[in-house]
Parts: structure tokens; C-alpha cells; sequence
């Protein structure tokens, strides 16, 4: 039985960059699916599953519960990471989610009372607005240390890892547009990625100046 068969294409990609840590706090989770994942891999030893909803959360916990990983798990109907005890053996998945919404869940994080620590790690995967969540991760201290590109069902999915250590550091325009790591490692998919973001350029270089600036070197990056 193949054990990622539970796995899109593009939780795959977000599961492959979840090192192994003692704890999982998924964020949004979707039914518990990566969660039960990671615990089946021994990612980690436990996980923490949050939803806004009640409803999903529900499921989440319905599906530990068959997995038999109760005991290894927990369900909190909680926005984002609030009322999760925060750790630098933690990796936290906030994934499926629009760009901004994650620049929220974790700007709120870094005010906790028990804030993020040094050390904790985040595996993030935008839904739109990567410019803005690089451009956060850099301006407050999250260190990016990789990135990769997810193709499912006709859609580039770009997911990002990085590690919290409080040193804020300048990213330049094309590496907040296309991400830094990406243009360093060109990882799977980097061709038809980038042949595809040069299309929304060329539309987005009508009205943006900084995008119209991108395309005036493109080539670079073929």
C-alpha cells in the first residue's frame, strides 16, 4: 500500500519538508490528513491539529481516532496557533491558505504571550500573495531555508520553508516575486513555473511598475 495515498500532489510536496521534530501543529488541517501522516512516518512523535471551525475540527479528531492515534494527537477549535504551546522542536504547517491570512497567524504568533521561539520551525504554502509572505518571513526574523514547486491538477503550488531566528534580512524584487531559494535551487517544475509566472508578469506589468521592471531581464531565469 502506498503510504502517501492519502497525499495530494501538493501535500506531498508540503510533507516533504517537515523535518523530523517531536511536534506537528498543523494549522487548517484538512481532515487530519497530513497529521496522520506524519505520525504514521514518525515525523514526530505528536501532533497538534487546529481549525477555526468546529466542524472540521471534528472530522480531524474522528480521523486520529480511527488511525489510532488519539494519544498522540490533539484537536483545538482555535484561530491559527493561539492556545498552542509553542516550541523551537515544533514545526508549524499552515498550508491551503491565502497569504495574507498566514502573515496574520503568524504576525498574532509573534505576539503571544509565549511567543515564537528561536528555533521553531514553519512550512508554509500560500495559496496566492507571495510577494507579501516573503516579504513578511524577511522583514521579521524567518529564516528561508527552502523552497519547492507542487503541480497538481494544472496548478503551481509554491511551498516554503523556514526557520524562526528574530534577524530581519533584505530580499531583492525577483527573489520576493519568485523566491529566493527557488531561483538558487531550480527545483522540480522550475521551468514550467517560470514560464507560467511570466505570463501573469507580462499582465501584472501594465499597472505594476516592479513587475514591468522583472520582465526587462527575464531571460535570466529561463
Amino acid at each position: 500500500m502506498d503510504r502517501n495515498e492519502d497525499l495530494s500532489p501538493r501535500l506531498q510536496t508540503v510533507a516533504s519538508l517537515i523535518p523530523c521534530c517531536e511536534t506537528v501543529a498543523d494549522v487548517g488541517s484538512d481532515h487530519g490528513k497530513l497529521g496522520v501522516f506524519c505520525l504514521r512516518e514518525n515525523v514526530c512523535k505528536k501532533v497538534i491539529a487546529t481549525d477555526i471551525h468546529e466542524l472540521p475540527a471534528m472530522r480531524t479528531k474522528k480521523r486520529m481516532i480511527e488511525e489510532n492515534f488519539e494519544k498522540r494527537s490533539e484537536v483545538l477549535v482555535t484561530d491559527g496557533l493561539k492556545g498552542v504551546p509553542l516550541s523551537s522542536d515544533m514545526t508549524a504547517v499552515i498550508a491551503g491558505m491565502g497569504g495574507l491570512e498566514i502573515c496574520k497567524i503568524l504576525s498574532a504568533a509573534l505576539h503571544f504571550e509565549k511567543p515564537v521561539p528561536k528555533g521553531m520551525s514553519f512550512v508554509i504554502q500560500p495559496q496566492r500573495s507571495f510577494y507579501e509572505v516573503r516579504d513578511f518571513l524577511s522583514k521579521n526574523g524567518f529564516s528561508i531555508q527552502d523552497e519547492k514547486i507542487s503541480l497538481e491538477r494544472g496548478h503551481f503550488y509554491v511551498v516554503i520553508f523556514a526557520v524562526y531566528n528574530g534577524v530581519a534580512y533584505d530580499l531583492s524584487g525577483e527573489e520576493l516575486f519568485l523566491g529566493p531559494l527557488i531561483l538558487k535551487n531550480r527545483p522540480q517544475y522550475y521551468e514550467e513555473y517560470i514560464a507560467h509566472e511570466e505570463k501573469l508578469m507580462k499582465k501584472r506589468a501594465l499597472g505594476e511598475e516592479k513587475c514591468a521592471e522583472l520582465l526587462k531581464n527575464w531571460e535570466k531565469y529561463l
